[in-house]
């Protein structure tokens, strides 16, 4: 006859052995997973970009712009001479930028005819590029003032046709404003290079990795 030692330590084997099946059961709870610090997988690390005010987000930020020309207009540059980057405080007409964030550096007008320089986000579609309205928005008002566009381009695609009417275009890659707006005043260089041509794969006006900085 097994002693009451043996019959203990039996029962206990055998309870730890129904674990598992109780557990799926509900009458008894699971012995809980061992933790694993998600942190520690570098594949789920915060990307740079992340961070929108450290280092590493700002020069990720700043690669996502892409100086494509930027002409001589003294009546706006700070310098003199190309027209970016803006002097401050200079009057500014601005589409698809927000005027209270330009507040920081200029004079944001809401009146063309009172305006010393204009700044217009333009997008341009993969394959299509921009639309024949805002072609013509853009042609309209370089017409009036000294202009800057700042196109938002999602992909290749031809080259805008207003590219010789504006005193400069910024290609942007996906920046916020607020970067944009440090570029466009000088308070950080452009560090953008294109990842693809705008313009026909054989004679592109801008080729992969064009890109002007100052």
């Amino acid at each position: 006859m097994p002693s009451q030692k043996t019959r203990v330590v039996s029962r206990t084997a055998e309870v730890r052995a129904r674990i598992p099946d109780d557990a799926r059961t509900g009458r008894v709870p699971a012995p809980p997973r061992p933790r694993m610090d998600r942190r520690t997988d570098p594949r789920e690390a915060t990307p740079p970009h992340a961070d929108r005010t450290g280092p590493a987000g700002t020069d990720t930020e700043l690669r996502a712009l892409t100086l494509a020309t930027n002409r001589t207009s003294t009546r706006t540059s700070a310098t003199g001479g190309p027209a970016l980057p803006l002097r401050d405080g200079v009057r500014v007409y601005l589409e698809g930028l927000a005027a209270s964030a330009a507040a920081a550096y200029a004079q944001p007008v809401d009146d063309l005819a009172e305006a010393e320089v204009a700044v217009l986000r333009v997008a341009a579609a993969a394959g299509t590029g921009t639309t024949d309205e805002d072609t013509d928005r853009v042609l309209d008002i370089a017409a009036a003032v000294p202009t800057i566009v700042v196109l938002r381009v999602e992909g290749p695609c031809p080259a805008p046709e207003f590219t010789d009417n504006c005193a400069a275009i910024l290609i942007d890659l996906g920046a916020p404003d607020q970067t944009v707006l440090d570029v466009v005043f000088g308070r950080h260089a452009p560090l953008g290079r294109l990842p693809f041509p705008l313009g026909p794969a054989e004679d592109p006006e801008f080729p992969r990795d064009f890109g002007l900085s100052y």
